[in-house]
């Protein structure tokens, strides 16, 4: 089996895709939301630190679901950390020689021993990851949870460069097509039935480089009080900050990534912004959805390529959808660039070690 067939290269989607490209009907511009767009009502986003009255509800019914075995976490591990060097970040030392995928590990850990339960944990790796993670995982004997903990790959598409060709050689062209690819690939493992099948109901997503996003019962409560199906936490806004945040579309309130704004659009509108941890029922998730592709274009080496990507984000799309927000400075670390590790490594060992 060739690396296209074990990563489940979609051939027929993305010459359809590669095919409007050339012919100049998909380009950065169809990334823009044509229809009405408006700043979310944020009255109507759950606060935990405004809106105290129902805090213990949702705490005990967390705590509750935890206790009983009805909640998995899903870890996005497949990125192929351009900023980062293009190193495997999961592994990566944070600090005290532990990487973000062990720091990830024992905070899981301590929620087990907290509740007495052994919670299953998903490591979404992808081609340029697989293999490090899992040699590094065997490597320190799943850090105790070998049997937890089971990984499966994200999808795997061909770059191409401005002229529409195929970026040569091929095996340079290779590159995971976004966590969007969450979906579709925990569905088509099979990882996501077998988690249904022996009693899980509730999906906790989170980035390999977020140390802020561990098991809150607040937060899950809240998600289950509300019979959602996907709840995202945003955070404040502070100065410079880039990056997707809700918005109303045609009167639905999603997640919208910053590049899908029209250019007259005040970003500044909107206070709070997506920091990328969900929690999801994993009913809901038990489906196809078409979710959008979108216009890439970014630097390799010294050369322009193009890419095809989607977001999980774009999930609330098709998802009975809440918002929550969360304290920026407990839940929100991501770490982008070594330089974001130099600056807050003392910040994290502080924080969880």
């Amino acid at each position: 089996m060739n690396i296209l067939q074990k990563y489940r290269y979609d051939e027929k989607l993305f010459e359809d895709l590669r095919k409007k490209f050339i012919e100049g009907t998909f380009s950065s511009k169809n990334n823009i939301i044509k229809d009405k767009i408006s700043p979310p009502d944020e009255t109507a986003f759950f606060n935990p630190k405004k809106d105290t009255a129902k805090k213990e509800k949702y705490a005990e019914t967390g705590k509750e679901t935890i206790k009983n075995g009805k909640l998995g976490v899903v870890i996005v591990n497949g990125g192929m950390a351009t900023r980062f060097g293009g190193v495997v970040k999961g592994i990566v030392e944070v600090y005290d020689k532990k990487s973000f995928l062990q720091i990830k590990i024992e905070q899981i850990k301590k929620i087990n021993r907290k509740y007495n339960v052994s919670i299953p944990v998903y490591f979404m790796n992808s081609f340029s990851t697989e293999k490090a993670t899992i040699e590094y995982l065997e490597k320190n004997a799943y850090f105790g949870l070998k049997d937890s903990i089971k990984c499966f790959n994200q999808f795997i598409a061909k770059r191409l460069n401005i002229d529409g060709n195929f970026v040569m050689p091929e095996e340079d062209s290779y590159y995971g097509p976004g966590h969007g690819d969450f979906a579709p690939a925990f569905l088509q493992s099979g990882c996501l039935s077998d988690f249904i099948k022996n009693g899980g109901e509730h999906i906790w997503y989170s980035n390999v480089d977020n140390l802020g996003a561990v098991i809150d019962g607040i937060i899950l409560g809240y998600h289950i009080e509300k019979k959602s199906e996907m709840t995202v936490e945003l955070a404040e806004k502070y100065p410079g900050d880039k990056g997707g945040a809700p918005a109303k579309i045609n009167n639905r309130t999603e997640i919208v990534e910053q590049f899908k704004f029209p250019a007259d659009f005040n970003q500044d509108s909107i206070s709070v912004f997506n920091t990328a941890t969900y929690i999801f029922d994993a009913d809901a998730l038990n489906k196809n959805f078409n979710l959008p592709f979108y216009y890439v274009e970014k630097k390799v080496g010294d050369k322009k390529i193009v890419q095809f990507e989607r977001l999980a984000g774009d999930l609330s799309l098709f998802l009975k959808t809440e918002y929550i927000i969360v304290d920026r400075e407990e839940r929100f670390f991501p770490i982008k660039t070594p330089q974001d590790l130099e600056k807050d490594r003392e910040k994290l060992k502080k924080k969880f070690g």
